[in-house]
């Protein structure tokens, strides 16, 4: 059962089995752009999935294969596995290319969680590395920083994606994003970088008062970026996607 999904405009609070989620998303280019948030009750609602996919470009034609992805996500979704999941997704998506037309290539994040074990179950198509929040830690770690990531959609045929796993403690977040969290520029040209952006989501997380709110984490996360940019206006999508396991 879809919870919630689209690519327009939004900051969006959802309730799905076992987490609590949030969704802000910034297109650059009028009310809808090329990154594709969605989230999905499953199996009965003991199982959740996310899926974050960010099309090359924006404006109209990357919202156009935003919404195609949208709809191949119901097309696929008994598909469990993370990673079998991106590759049909990648065999349909690159046979919808049109001979000469360029290519729609996009990266995708996705996971699975189970609400019964705490076990999250994830895959990358090329895709910027999700960031784990360990409570008890109190710190982002970069999820699967030392794992192949895949090529995106749309690029070869056959293509594999492997299925990864982390198990979620209560009160622990992963955070997904698209790019342009990571490449937002300051006036002299420096990027924000994956470093930087793990350092501002750390310093605004350990700010908050415990229990974590994800919807006050993502409005001062983009407050954040915006700082570094000098702008709320970006030169391409942005999208966070967060998910916190609850007690």
């Amino acid at each position: 059962m879809e919870l919630y999904a689209g690519n327009e405009r939004a900051h969006r609070h959802v309730q799905l089995p076992g987490l609590e989620g949030d969704v802000i998303a910034l297109p650059s280019e009028g009310r809808e752009g090329g990154d594709l948030y969605a989230l999905f009750s499953c199996g009965g609602e003991r199982f959740a999935r996310i899926v974050l996919a960010d099309a090359v470009g924006h404006g109209f034609s990357a919202s156009e294969i935003a919404a195609y992805i949208h709809r191949l996500l119901h097309e696929f979704r008994d598909i469990r596995d993370t990673g079998a999941l991106l590759a049909a997704l990648n065999d349909t998506f690159l046979a919808s290319q049109k001979p000469g037309a360029p290519l729609r290539l996009t990266t995708v994040a996705t996971a699975n969680y189970n609400c019964d074990t705490g076990e999250f179950n994830y895959a990358y198509a090329a895709h910027p590395r999700m960031l784990l929040w360990r409570a008890r830690f109190r710190e982002w770690f970069p999820l699967g920083d030392d794992i192949e990531g895949g090529l995106p959609l749309g690029v070869t045929a056959g293509e594999m994606y492997s299925q990864h796993s982390v198990w979620l403690e209560p009160g622990d977040m992963v955070m997904a994003f698209s790019d342009a969290a990571t490449e937002a520029k300051a006036p002299d040209g420096t990027q924000l970088t994956v470093k930087r952006f793990q350092r501002l989501a750390g310093s605004v997380a350990s700010r908050l008062p415990h229990p974590i709110s994800v919807h006050d984490l993502s409005e001062q996360l983009i407050e954040g970026i915006s700082r570094h940019h000098n702008s709320d206006q970006f030169e391409d999508d942005l999208t966070l996607l967060t998910v916190l396991r609850l007690s």
